[in-house]
């Protein structure tokens, strides 16, 4: 059995436990469990944190804890945010707390500790093509939200301001929705932002990436109402805020995309988003995987390293899916004699994240074998859609799956035809489709099968120049080169077979 590690974040808005394995350089979440606390609801200043949200969180805990009880001391973390930190009476409910946890310490975090595993958790889910950009990453909690600039795992500007989901809930009475509550709030939302604006200027950035539930939550919404494909934008806010504003209260809230229990701070997020967006001119946000809580977790395990966030999941996913790595060599291998055999033209015209993606096919293509060999391609690409990948956003994960839904039997081009593409780049699918195919082809005995004797160029349609003496060396290929031709006759692009 596999070592567990656990965190357990104590926020404003929900309690959040995380466990997890720690295999193959990357952390494996074995369950992951939010209880909607509300702590920070009707907490003042003289009063603090009340007794009805006090005893949610007991309640809560107790049966955190006994989830934890198999996992070793050590291997567990407790963290305390901004209510815990500001609350008049935080001891009183740590006192309440802290038998149920026995031995687990409670560690209570400032502002600037939690951006810092923000950022670090965002580092080890979260990379770019170029690793010498700057992000600004934004977590909204339930009380306070997080700024931090920096570049992969090396944050160098950090602020945390008193505004949350859960906080800001004061300018919506009784669930109310109206135009002026929510007008209020961004109002609210922009002196604060104020504070900071200075340190964050656009200029300062190449990426911006939200953390944390409000920004999945609006992201969820974008998506599935089809404003955007990932992320989100200026636009989309509005859109979404139009939307939402067409209700009057919470507990009426009935959106595609949104959950249940995201109606009581979803509108006061999207307040405190709209004022970011507006204060600090930004224009389009991407949301990371992970946050405070992988954060955590990667410090607890000592990786705190800059690592090829990418690459490490997909060795990772290969490895829990059993392709060897004489297998994931072989068929690389294949594919750069492939490549290398081709005409320029078709080679200079696939962009860097192209060339990646060709690549990470190839290794994850045979990941489907591991539950069914009959049509197996379509589970690995249930696979590559549907776990979380760190540093693949969703956009990319659903690309390569659809290049590995491809890479056998018949070829389904839906996803690339109903995207807005120029002919140029659809053409550049089709020949990473092709590769693909040709390198499955190829490595289907386990060898290479002369594969550096084959030629590929494009006029119209992609035409395959081989010998007659290495058709005859190698029938089974051959054999499956004629099938290919089949397969692509329905295709934008042709594929012929020339001997020479």
């Amino acid at each position: 059995m596999k070592e567990l590690y656990a965190t357990l974040d104590l926020g404003s808005n929900s309690f959040h436990m995380l466990i997890a394995a720690f295999e193959y350089g990357e952390i494996r979440v074995v369950e992951s469990i939010s209880e909607k606390v509300m702590l920070a609801e009707d907490m003042t200043k003289e009063a603090g944190i009340s007794l009805k949200a006090q005893q949610r969180g007991v309640e809560c805990i107790k049966r955190f804890a006994q989830r934890m009880e198999s996992i070793p001391t050590a291997n567990i973390r407790v963290i305390g945010t901004n209510t815990l930190r500001a609350a008049s009476n935080a001891n009183s409910f740590l006192e309440k707390i802290q038998p149920l946890l026995g031995e687990i310490n409670i560690n209570i975090i400032s502002g600037i500790e939690e951006a810092r595993l923000i950022f670090l958790g965002v580092s080890h889910s979260w990379s770019s093509l170029d690793p010498t950009a700057k992000h600004l990453v934004i977590d909204i909690g339930g009380g306070s939200t997080e700024f931090i600039i920096g570049k992969p795992f090396k944050p160098v500007q950090a602020d945390s301001l008193r505004m949350g989901c859960v906080a800001y809930r004061r300018f919506f009475k009784d669930g109310c929705i109206s135009r002026e509550n929510f007008e209020q709030a961004v109002r609210s939302a922009e002196f604060e932002v104020a504070n900071i604006i200075s340190e964050y200027e656009p200029n300062q950035w190449d990426n911006v990436i939200g953390s944390a539930g409000t920004f999945k939550a609006i992201e969820r919404l974008s998506t599935t109402l089809g404003f955007t494909e990932e992320g989100f934008t200026e636009k989309s806010l509005k859109q979404i805020k139009k939307l939402l504003l067409s209700f009057s209260i919470f507990d009426k809230l009935d959106v595609p995309g949104l959950k249940r229990l995201r109606g009581e701070t979803i509108l006061p997020g999207l307040a405190i988003a709209t004022a970011i967006f507006k204060q600090l001119e930004i224009k389009k946000m991407y949301c990371a995987r992970g946050g405070l809580r992988e954060g955590a977790l990667y410090e607890l395990v000592g990786e705190s390293r800059q690592v090829n966030i990418k690459e490490r999941s997909i060795q990772s996913i290969c490895k829990r899916y059993k392709v060897s790595n004489k297998t994931q060599s072989l068929l690389t291998s294949i594919k750069n004699h492939l490549l290398t055999n081709s005409q320029n033209s078709l080679l200079t015209s696939l962009t860097p994240s192209d060339n990646k993606n060709l690549s990470w096919a190839v290794n994850v293509a045979k990941i489907g074998l591991t539950i069914n060999h009959s049509q197996y391609q379509q589970h690995s690409a249930y696979l590559i859609e549907n776990t979380e990948l760190s540093g693949f956003s969703l956009l990319l994960r659903k690309t390569l799956s659809q290049y590995v839904l491809n890479h056998r039997r018949k070829i389904n081009l839906n996803f690339f035809l109903d995207r807005v593409m120029n002919r140029e780049t659809l053409n550049n699918n089709l020949f990473i489709i092709l590769i693909l195919r040709l390198t499955y082809i190829f490595g289907q005995n386990q060898k290479q099968n002369g594969c550096q004797e084959l030629s590929i160029q494009y006029d119209g349609k992609f035409i395959l120049t081989f010998s007659t003496e290495w058709a005859s060396s190698h029938p089974l290929v051959y054999y499956a080169l004629e099938k290919e031709v089949k397969n692509w006759k329905k295709m934008p692009v042709r594929l012929a077979l020339v001997r020479k």
